[in-house]
């Protein structure tokens, strides 16, 4: 007799997959809020290279609380502001915040646990890929003091973007 059940393998309670979604999305919505504050203290041209003011704390915390509240949205608008990264990136993270939102209303009962944690897991793992990138920026932009931006750079710029389709 043949056993045509498939093993799949242990990837915890759905509630244990949520949580770690919700801690990857805590940690990039820290490495974002991060990246909004040094964009916005760099694209000073006055404040290239300078190192940074007192004043930066408050900037990150203000910058957490905008992009905590915003839909996925005015997140993506506010990292896409001073055209620092690919507008590619932007819709990836996006894309990825609206999974999260859609994750975190609640389980769909058409899944079986083992769906629900494949879910969760994608998200939280898609989080982490995002925040690599974003922490490699932050890092340049931290150690050369400077946040060049590409103004005008339709794969940058999403008003140059927007300018150009219209």
């Amino acid at each position: 007799m043949e056993n045509n059940e498939r093993i799949l393998p242990d990837v915890g309670t759905p509630e244990e997959c949520r949580e770690k979604m919700g801690q990857a999305y805590a940690s990039f919505l820290d490495v974002a809020s991060k990246f909004v504050s040094l964009a916005e203290f760099y694209s000073d041209k006055k404040n290239e290279g300078q190192p940074l003011g007192e004043k930066f704390l408050d900037s990150y915390n203000r910058n957490h609380k905008k992009l905590k509240e915003a839909s996925p949205d005015d997140f993506c608008y506010q990292m896409a502001f001073y055209a620092l990264v690919y507008l590619s990136y932007i819709e990836e993270v996006k894309e990825n915040l609206e999974e999260y939102v859609r994750l975190s209303k609640g389980d769909d009962p058409s899944l079986s646990d083992y769906d629900q944690c494949c879910d969760y897991l994608t998200v939280k793992d898609e989080f982490k890929d995002l925040e690599n990138v974003l922490k490699a920026i932050n890092n340049d932009i931290a150690e050369n003091r400077e946040a060049p931006n590409h103004i005008g750079d339709t794969l940058y710029d999403p008003n140059a973007k927007e300018f150009v389709n219209s």
